[in-house]
C-alpha cells in the first residue's frame, strides 16, 4: 500500500503544472508514514481542534503526558492529578497555578477558585496568583464586579480600599459609594452627591448638578434632563450623546433607536 501511494505522488508530481512539487511529496510521503503514530510531545500544537485535547471544561488542556494553559505547557504540573478550577486558577496534588505559573505559597489541598481572580487556601488569600496582603482566608468572600471583602477590609481588583467604601453600597455598572463619596471601578468620581447620586445604566449616572459617564463627567450635560436610551446612547434637553461624547446635529427631541428585532 505504501508503495502505491508513494507511486501515486510521484505521478501527480510529473503532471503538467506540477500540482506537487517535490519538496510536497516527500512532506506527504513523511505524513503518510507517520500519521498513525503522532507524536502529540514533540508536537503539543498538532492538532488546535482536538484529538490530543482530553479535558476542555476551560482554559487548561492536557494529553496523556503534558498540561497546558491556552496551548503553552504548564512546567511541572501532573497530568494524572491535575484539575481546572475556573477563572485561570488549576492545581494538581502539590502545587497551584495561575494562567499556567505557579502560585508560590498556596496550599493545593485547601486551595479554592472564589471568581474575579480571587483564590484562597485556609490560611491565604490571592490575587490573580499573588497574595493579598493582610486579608483574612478565613472571612474573606468574592462581592462580584471585582470587588472583595473580609471582616474588616474592602478590596478592589487586588486594591485594598479605604474604611467605608463598601461593595454592600455597589450601585451596577461599575458604580460603588459610601456616606461620602462615589466610586467608578475603585477610582473616585470627583465631583458629585453620593447622597443623591444615581446609576443611570450604560456607564451613565448623575447627581442633580453633574453627569458622568465611566467615572468622567459629561462636559456640558443637563443633569435635570438627562436620560439614558441604551446602546451607549443618552440626550438631555438639548444634545444626545453616545459614550459621553455629543452627536453634532442629532435633534433630542426626535432621537429614537430603533427596536431590534
Amino acid at each position: 500500500m505504501k508503495k502505491l501511494i508513494l507511486g501515486l505522488l510521484s505521478a501527480l508530481a510529473l503532471l503538467p503544472g506540477g500540482m506537487l512539487r517535490s519538496g510536497d511529496v516527500r512532506a506527504a510521503e513523511t505524513f503518510a508514514v507517520q500519521s498513525p503514530r503522532r507524536d502529540h510531545r514533540a508536537n503539543p500544537h498538532a492538532n488546535c481542534h482536538g484529538e490530543r485535547y482530553e479535558d476542555r471544561r476551560g482554559r487548561y488542556t492536557k494529553d496523556s503526558w503534558l498540561v497546558y494553559y491556552r496551548g503553552r505547557k504548564v512546567e511541572g504540573a501532573s497530568v494524572s492529578s491535575f484539575a481546572d478550577l475556573g477563572g485561570g486558577y488549576g492545581k494538581d496534588n502539590w502545587t497551584v497555578y495561575y494562567r499556567g505559573w505557579k502560585v508560590e505559597g498556596a496550599s493545593a489541598s485547601s486551595f479554592a477558585d472564589l471568581g474575579g481572580g480571587y483564590g484562597k487556601d485556609n490560611w491565604t488569600v490571592f490575587y490573580e496568583g499573588r497574595k493579598l496582603e493582610g486579608a483574612s482566608a478565613m472571612s474573606f468572600e468574592y462581592k462580584g464586579r471585582g470587588y472583595g471583602k473580609d471582616n474588616w477590609n474592602t478590596y478592589f481588583r487586588g486594591e485594598q480600599l479605604r474604611p467605608g467604601q463598601s461593595p454592600d453600597g455597589m450601585l451596577g455598572g461599575g458604580y460603588a459609594k459610601d456616606s461620602w463619596s462615589v466610586y467608578y471601578r475603585g477610582r473616585k468620581v470627583e465631583g458629585v452627591s453620593a447622597s443623591s447620586f444615581e446609576y443611570l445604566g450604560g456607564g451613565y449616572g448623575k447627581d442633580p448638578w453633574k453627569v458622568v459617564y465611566q467615572g468622567r463627567e459629561v462636559p456640558g450635560a443637563s443633569s435635570s434632563s438627562f436620560e439614558e436610551l441604551g446602546w451607549g446612547y443618552a440626550r438631555d434637553a438639548w444634545k444626545v450623546y453616545y459614550c459621553g461624547e455629543v452627536i453634532p446635529g442629532a435633534s433630542p427631541a426626535t432621537f429614537r433607536i430603533p427596536d431590534r428585532r
